[in-house]
């Protein structure tokens, strides 16, 4: 997926926003935010994919705050706000009608934790309303019968994570998968190698001891979704492995789409939280989508029909 003129406005209120996260000095937040805008400059064009785009951008942010990780404390506190409200989630999820209710309930808890984000939305914004909001809501792309039974199928499953605050609720999801797999080394969990953004990284899974129940991996790299060219060896055997990968989030999204990955059984599990993601797949802006890859080439080859 290639960017929008839009992006732009994105990816600066996310430097603005992370300037005033690392620093109380405001001519220093001048300096950061005045910093980026030469990178800025050369990686926004017609061409750019939003995810690696915002790569460089944030890397050089790091760079140039000596800030190795600027969302820590964000981090923290996303987790922390999941945490409050994984039990009144899994009690919705305990009262599920059947096996494919429980598995839309889940898929809808791990799109709530996805709200649970400080990338296209503003830091300040409340987000308890919106996983509220998501709970109650029904998937607007829903590929979840298809999911089930490549589930019952499946040999080996690799689930890709995406920000910390929503790995928590990636947790019933992946419990549930387990279920489907003979071997604790058949689900394999991604998370980032570094920090970058408010991605989870293997500090926010071993935190939350997703290694007892499942194979936990990092892609080796601080890369906004997945760029397979600066993945470790031992992610890209795994990605090679899997007969079903579940990608959560748009920066997954927004990068595994410029891959012809049709020969995989691949399922995007996100909230369309920006117009170019909405636009994109064909949906409303806020919606929830449990999309296949499958359904995704359908869709996209019907517009260029039209």
């Amino acid at each position: 997926m290639k960017i929008k003129p839009e992006c732009a406005t994105c990816i600066i209120r996310q430097i603005v926003d992370i300037s005033i996260e690392v620093t109380d000095d405001e001519i220093e937040q001048f300096r950061l935010v005045k910093g980026c805008m030469p990178v800025i400059n050369e990686e926004y064009h017609n061409n750019a994919v939003p995810a690696w785009m915002g790569t460089v951008i944030h890397r050089h942010f790091k760079k140039i705050s000596n800030c190795e990780d600027p969302y820590k404390r964000l981090k923290e506190t996303a987790n922390d706000t999941a945490q409050n409200y994984i039990e009144d989630v899994e009690n919705k999820i305990k009262n599920s009608d059947n096996e494919l209710d429980r598995l839309k309930k889940c898929v809808l808890a791990t799109i709530a934790g996805n709200s649970i984000d400080f990338g296209p939305f503003s830091i300040s914004e409340d987000i308890v309303p919106m996983i509220e909001h998501t709970l109650n809501s029904e998937l607007k792309i829903d590929c979840s019968k298809e999911l089930l039974e490549d589930l019952k199928s499946a040999k080996k499953v690799l689930y890709i994570c995406d920000n910390a605050g929503e790995i928590v609720f990636d947790i019933l999801l992946i419990k549930m998968i387990k279920k489907y797999v003979n071997d604790i080394n058949d689900i394999v969990v991604a998370v980032k190698g570094k920090p970058i953004l408010n991605d989870a990284t293997m500090e926010d899974a071993e935190n939350l001891k997703i290694n007892e129940f499942a194979k936990v991996i990092t892609t080796g790299s601080d890369i906004i979704g997945i760029i397979l060219e600066e993945c470790s060896e031992e992610f890209l055997k795994e990605f090679e492995q899997a007969d079903l990968i579940i990608a959560k989030g748009m920066g997954n999204f927004e990068s595994l789409t410029e891959y012809n990955l049709n020969h995989k059984k691949l399922y995007y599990i996100l909230k369309a939280k920006c117009d170019p993601v909405a636009e994109f797949i064909g949906v409303d802006l806020k919606d929830s989508v449990l999309l296949s890859n499958k359904q995704l080439q359908k869709n996209l080859a019907n517009i260029d029909k039209n």
